[in-house]
């Protein structure tokens, strides 16, 4: 008789334990979704100032809020977002959001896909996340002796990022690169935000990137390291050029694998800002590499004697980068039995100015071949000055330092012009059939 007391007296803390489980289940069921969903749509363009777009939010079981289908777009491009979110999962409770109180600390990605596009004009696209929309460009203004506690970011957050695509798109270059499979950390706290570190694919080979953004001063100040490797070169890496001006006109005809380490670093808001201040440097190696189309093989072949076609072999380099220019003094080119060595530098507009150093062409020529220069009236020492100076589309080859060609035939004789270059072009397959013998 006394056992089914004893029974009812276990239920009561058998029930306390059964309540919280119970009720959060009822929070999971009846919790407001569609509200929470259009309050997330709301306050996301009223910070961007951008269309929004979310598929769906639901609360997760251990109290999280799990988003879908989250797009930012563009306001010159609204139905092509620059950004897409397949889903993410953010650390706040259901309370946090009901109040509107919303400081995650942690928020997990998958499926990112970003579009980085600087435009002709040198605007870039993902320059709107941070500037007021046409709509809220009163209020910005209205708002702007306050903006100091409106801009700083959140404090100790952490984002992971799985399954992310990087589409890169700079018109003014030329340039076009998707990186894919892309896994990494990055922190925000305050206004200092870094990227501790980010791998994936380009093109097939593996690449990583460190990076960080300081925006606590007048000025932002940023910095970042890139290392690649194994990486198929292809059209829509014209931007290669500006380091390496041996692949101008031939990227889109070009083959060969790249590997790459780069570091700069910069200040200022600013397309000009930016250019004044970036430094860096780095090394790059392409092995092997096809260069049929080189403009600035065409116009040195003129000159030195190279393979009609067929012009496989390697280049490296080692470059700084400051006061607007790539500067080198070890560019290597092998496609021919003499390596090609040459210094100078490219600027951010496309200018160059590059000479052959004197070692790659008069210290490998022996007693024999500088016994032919001198029977035809040449000094070996001339061989050295081959320059190479103009833009990256339009380059023009000198012999000398004072204007080459038109120096050697009084600057405007074109007949004159034509048979100096004959004269060098023989010199050239004789000097090599007596360093090849």
């Amino acid at each position: 008789m006394k056992r089914p007391r004893l029974r009812r007296r276990w239920l009561v803390p058998l029930g306390v334990l059964g309540l919280p489980p119970l009720l959060w289940t009822v929070i999971l069921i009846v919790a407001p979704t569609e509200w929470a969903r259009t309050k997330v749509v709301e306050q996301l363009g009223k910070a961007t100032g951008r269309t929004i777009g979310l598929g769906r939010l639901r609360i997760g079981p251990l109290g999280d809020v799990r988003l879908a289908d989250l797009e930012i777009g563009s306001p010159r491009s609204v139905h092509d977002p620059w950004l897409k979110i397949g889903t993410a999962r953010i650390n706040v409770s259901v309370l946090q959001l009901l109040v509107g109180q919303v400081g995650p600390t942690e928020i997990e990605v998958s499926g990112l896909s970003l579009r980085v596009h600087r435009r002709d004009d040198g605007s870039l696209e993902l320059a709107d996340l941070l500037q007021p929309g046409p709509a809220q460009a009163e209020v910005a203004s209205a708002d702007s002796a306050s903006c100091s506690d409106q801009c700083e970011g959140p404090s100790g957050l952490t984002v992971l990022v799985r399954d992310a695509t990087i589409r890169v798109i700079d018109e003014p270059s030329r340039t076009r690169l998707d990186f894919t499979g892309i896994e990494g950390r990055a922190t925000c706290a305050g206004r200092r935000a870094a990227i501790q570190h980010l791998g994936g694919t380009l093109n097939g080979g593996p690449f990583e990137l460190a990076a960080s953004l300081d925006r606590s001063g007048v000025e932002p100040v940023f910095e970042g390291q890139l290392r690649a490797r194994d990486v198929a070169l292809s059209e829509g890496m014209d931007s290669l050029s500006y380091l390496v001006p041996v692949l101008s006109g031939a990227i889109a005809s070009v083959e060969g694998r790249l590997e790459a380490n780069l570091y700069v670093r910069g200040r200022g808001m600013t397309r000009d800002a930016m250019r004044r201040s970036l430094v860096g440097q780095g090394a790059i190696g392409l092995n092997p590499i096809r260069l049929d189309g080189s403009k600035l093989l065409a116009e040195l072949a003129a000159l030195v004697e190279m393979p009609a076609d067929a012009r496989v072999g390697s280049v490296k380099t080692d470059f700084a980068i400051k006061a607007g220019r790539v500067e080198t003094d070890n560019l290597t080119i092998n496609v021919t039995k003499l390596p090609i060595v040459m210094t100078g530098w490219t600027d951010f507009d496309g200018r160059l100015d590059y000479r052959v150093r004197s070692e790659s062409l008069t210290d490998r020529i022996p007693g024999k071949a500088r016994t032919v220069l001198s029977d035809l009236s040449i000094d070996v020492n001339q061989l050295s000055c081959l320059r190479v100076r103009g833009t990256l589309d339009a380059l023009r080859v000198s012999v000398d330092d004072d204007g080459a060609l038109d120096a050697m035939t009084g600057g405007r004789d074109p007949e004159r012009r034509s048979e100096e270059r004959q004269r060098l072009r023989d010199l050239g397959r004789k000097v090599r059939d007596r360093i090849l013998r």
